[in-house]
């Protein structure tokens, strides 16, 4: 027993040492760390695109290819299970029972009404305006309509002409779609007339994409020949030097798969030579993993966004002019950290934060509207508008990561507003700053918070980072804030 549980610990550490030497030695390949903080580059800098293939949609239920034509294979007496070139089945199959039975087959198994994934929600939450796949299904436009996004869906060239000025992103459908299933692209035949005879357009514009934006490939296998066509030629156009970076990841090769040692091998060759068109992988244990990375991103970037709630009739224990030097000097200092604030302009707290913002873009000759964004509610309303006013609300907050509460008091009542701001704050999971010495609802959330049976650690810490006592010194109460949003940002693992 003794023998095996040491041979278990050293297998542990061998295997441990070999991923870490492969992830310098085998290359194209990178480390988690570097996919996340190169993809956070490309979301600041409003360059990333997402390429969405089958394997994302197949935990919403939709087959994989192979399970697709595994009846129409076993129709014209052929076993999937033996065939590699899925394409060339596909053409069988059209060719003996005509290309109306694959238009069938694609509408009765793409129809259906699946959910889209953890993976298609968290995607649709990154400021991603450029989509590609290869899938039939609708799963990346609900997941975006349930975002609040409008995504405009183009399937085929004539769609390129098209004129939407209403819409948040275009989802581009390389293979087209489950509604117009006699223009998918699946035989051999749609395969070889793909930028000739059709979407010779769509091919272009997906050249341009690839060369002005930064891809992250998900769920996709790079065996799609129309694809691995586009990259072969613009390597060849600009040279593998100059080739644009993207990513990709995918999953590891099990040591549990039938022939592991075959498979890793091709797979190490396959992650060297799309090195060759810019594309850099990173390999995970298990697909969930992919969902942990994802919210990673996610988190990283609404971070990034602070929504500020407060009301303020009076300052409390500060005097007016510490209260407004305070709101000034905090949202400049934000602006200065390259943080985005959004704020309902409430009473006594918006206007100073639009102030200090101010400040800051015009020493630096910024755009206001790029680190601030002002969504300003009417002190009193009829019942139907505050429900209105209220999904605004939600729609305001849940772009946000972090929620700094300060003040909150009107005369005669309470903060309604303020308090409606924090349980939808908890609600969407951002993490919570009550200024606690600010008083009225600042610090009734700040106990119910700590009092509360659970609570993250991390946001835990950071409100104590930021309530450290500093008695009324505006100033140093300002920067410990700023240290505490700077420790929620910290990279996470």
């Amino acid at each position: 027993m003794k023998f095996n549980l040491y041979s278990c610990i050293k297998l542990h550490y061998s295997l441990s040492y070999l991923a870490f030497v492969e992830v310098f030695f085998i290359k194209g390949k990178i480390s988690k760390k570097e996919l996340i903080k190169e993809i956070g580059k490309s979301i600041k800098n409003e360059e990333l695109a997402a390429f969405i293939g089958a394997g994302l949609s197949v935990d919403a239920g939709f087959l994989t290819w192979s399970d697709l034509l595994r009846e129409p294979a076993s129709e014209i007496r052929l076993d999937i299970e033996k065939e590699i070139d899925l394409v060339n089945v596909a053409q069988f199959y059209s060719n003996v029972k005509l290309r109306s039975s694959i238009d069938n087959l694609i509408k009765q198994n793409f129809s259906r009404l699946y959910k889209p994934t953890k993976c298609h929600k968290l995607l649709a939450q990154l400021p991603i305006s450029t989509y590609w796949t290869t899938n039939y299904d609708k799963l990346i436009e609900k997941a975006l309509e349930n975002n609040n996004k409008v995504p405009f869906t183009k399937t085929k060239d004539e769609d390129l002409r098209a004129i939407n000025r209403n819409f948040d992103a275009i989802v581009y459908k390389l293979h087209g779609d489950v509604d117009s299933p006699s223009d998918a692209v699946i035989t051999r035949t749609d395969y070889e007339e793909f930028g000739y005879n059709k979407r010779k357009l769509f091919r272009e514009v997906l050249e341009g994409d690839l060369l002005t934006r930064t891809f992250i490939f998900l769920g996709f296998s790079f065996s799609d020949p129309n694809f691995n066509y586009v990259i072969g030629r613009l390597r060849v156009l600009l040279g593998e030097s100059k080739t644009r970076k993207h990513y990709c990841i995918m999953k590891k090769i099990s040591m549990c798969d039938k022939d592991y040692e075959y498979k890793k091998i091709k797979q190490e060759l396959q992650i060297e030579d799309l090195n060759r068109y810019g594309i850099f992988t990173y390999l995970v244990d298990d697909y969930n993993e992919i969902t942990r990375i994802l919210q990673i991103i996610v988190n990283n970037y609404r971070r990034k966004t602070i929504f500020i709630s407060g009301s303020a009739d009076d300052y409390g224990d500060f005097t007016n002019e510490q209260g407004k030097t305070f709101l000034h000097l905090l949202s400049k200092k934000l602006a200065e950290k390259d943080y985005h604030i959004v704020n309902g302009y409430g009473k006594g707290i918006g206007d100073l934060l639009l102030s200090g913002v101010s400040e800051y873009c015009l020493a630096r000759n910024k755009k206001i509207l790029d680190c601030l964004t002002i969504m300003p509610f009417p002190q009193s309303i009829s019942k139907e508008m505050y429900q209105l006013y209220n999904k605004n609300r939600i729609q305001m907050i849940e772009k946000c990561g972090i929620a700094i509460f300060v003040f909150g008091n009107k005369k005669g009542k309470g903060a309604e507003g303020v308090m409606e701001e924090f349980n939808i704050s908890k609600k969407m999971n951002l993490s919570i700053l009550p200024i606690s010495c600010t008083g009225s609802a600042a610090m009734k959330i700040s106990n119910e918070i700590l009092s509360a049976r659970s609570i993250d650690k991390d946001n835990l810490k950071a409100i104590q980072i930021a309530n450290r006592n500093v008695k009324n010194n505006v100033k140093q109460l300002v920067e410990n804030i700023i240290k505490a949003i700077e420790f929620l940002n910290k990279e996470e693992d």
